[in-house]
């Protein structure tokens, strides 16, 4: 390959990658590597376990506030306007969650960039912050303001303001690049999502703890939405001390191969099936998980705001979005990106036709179990593939294009989650997800006559 030719796209399982880039790095002359993922440090290796470990904390004490969030704001919003907007489902209610995944999807860029320059710390640092602060401002409306719509903007406000905690989406990023051995990527990359499962239904937990004290209490019933904030203050100084704990290698933004440009790289058939993957499955994922508060409490009998058994659900719903990270490395090493990526469609297909048998405590349960495990396969699968699959003068390109895309689904997920009915929701998803899981079919297929091709030509 000449040096200004762009990167050919990168096929083939983990292992494969590996070995292929060993080769390529022998014959480089003078002993420069083509494309090392990230400069190698004179310590190489001192401190991966102590950064895997605090990048673990980082995505636990994240999706631990992400996932309470999406518990407290549609209720709270509900309480909120419930003289203003007389109906038990309106996209009003979820559109704070709008506002969130909105601002995910305009920061997403100026935080890659903003990361290659300064660094994945510096980044993670500035999300806690923002966290913090946004959190004691949804805190203040909620306890102190008396007009109803008024708290229902500062709400807003102060959840734009607490959206930048998404800089902690590029944990997976920072994992696969401080990991020294390119072989145990895949499995790095897992463990440090399925750590994630740890603590991660602290959020759900502490919203129904804090109304369930606020009731017994006699408080009213913001109040105890408002306490729920809080707690995510609190959980943002954890989030802001893990990150100043990382000892992370200086990332490396050169390059041998030039960058190719943005649509040159997202016509490469790794990258763009990797993207339309995670889009698909992050949709299926956000839309249901965002409509079951509101679909539970109004559905099952004797349900009241934030209770244990709503938040139980999304707890189950959160341990297994991760639990199965621990070995989804494993599967990825065995049977490769694509195959993975598949099965977890397929799971998430089944979940979905599970939700749509009914609206009992089994069906949501259930349901939204088999759709955290589809989503953990497909997602840790597609990121590797597209980690695999650009140089390192493109990587803040394609990761900012392939976040910007995921919170996009984010968005429109949530905004449906209170618009559609819970049977067309489900059947919604369904929809997005047959032609993602045609592309994994398609290539799954191609993967297998290749190796038929191989055999008899051997």
């Amino acid at each position: 390959m000449t040096a200004g030719a762009p990167a050919p796209p990168l096929t083939g399982s983990s292992e494969q990658r590996a070995k292929a880039g060993a080769n390529g790095a022998g014959a480089a002359a003078g002993g420069e590597a083509a494309d090392a993922t990230l400069a190698a440090p004179q310590d190489e290796g001192t401190h991966e376990t102590r950064n895997m470990l605090m990048l673990g904390c980082i995505f636990t004490v994240y999706f631990a506030f992400r996932s309470g969030a999406l518990v407290v704001i549609p209720l709270c919003s509900k309480e909120l306007l419930k003289d203003t907007v007389h109906s038990d489902f309106s996209p009003l209610y979820n559109l704070p969650l709008g506002v969130w995944f909105g601002m995910d999807v305009l920061l997403a860029t100026p935080n890659a960039y903003l990361m290659r320059k300064h660094g994945r710390a510096v980044g993670f640092t500035i999300g806690g912050v923002a966290a913090f602060v946004g959190s004691l401002m949804a805190f203040a409306a909620l306890r102190f303001s008396e007009t109803p719509v008024v708290t229902f903007v500062l709400l807003n406000v102060a959840v734009m303001v607490m959206s930048d905690v998404g800089m902690a989406e590029f944990v997976r990023f920072a994992a696969s690049e401080a990991c020294t051995d390119p072989a145990r990527r895949g499995k790095v990359v897992s463990r440090v999502i399925g750590f994630g499962a740890c603590l991660s239904m602290i959020g759900p937990a502490c919203a129904s703890a804090v109304q369930q004290l606020n009731r017994r209490n006699g408080g009213e019933v913001l109040h105890g939405y408002s306490y729920f904030f809080l707690c995510t203050a609190g959980l943002s100084l954890v989030l802001i001390a893990a990150s100043r704990m990382l000892r992370l290698p200086p990332m490396n933004t050169e390059s041998v191969l030039p960058a190719a440009p943005l649509c040159t790289v997202l016509r490469r058939t790794p990258v763009w099936t990797a993207i339309v993957a995670q889009v698909a499955v992050q949709f299926a994922m956000v839309a249901p998980m965002s409509a079951v508060p509101l679909v539970m409490s109004n559905s099952i009998h004797g349900l009241h705001a934030a209770d244990f058994r709503i938040s139980g659900c999304i707890v189950l719903h959160v341990l297994s979005m991760f639990i199965p990270g621990f070995w989804a490395g494993n599967f990825i090493a065995l049977l490769g990106e694509i195959p993975v990526m598949g099965i977890g469609l397929l799971i998430q297909s089944a979940s979905l036709i599970v939700c749509l048998t009914g609206k009992s405590y089994a069906q949501f349960y259930s349901g939204l179990c088999l759709l955290g495990i589809g989503w953990n396969l497909a997602f840790v699968a597609g990121t590797m593939l597209v980690v695999s699959s650009h140089t390192i003068a493109e990587r803040a390109k394609v990761t900012s294009a392939n976040e910007t895309l995921r919170f996009a689904a984010n968005g429109v997920g949530v905004i449906l989650a209170s618009t559609l009915t819970w049977d067309v929701l489900c059947g919604t998803c369904l929809a997005v997800l047959a032609p993602a899981a045609a592309v994994m079919l398609q290539r799954n297929l191609r993967a297998v006559d290749g190796d038929l091709v191989a055999l008899s030509s051997a």
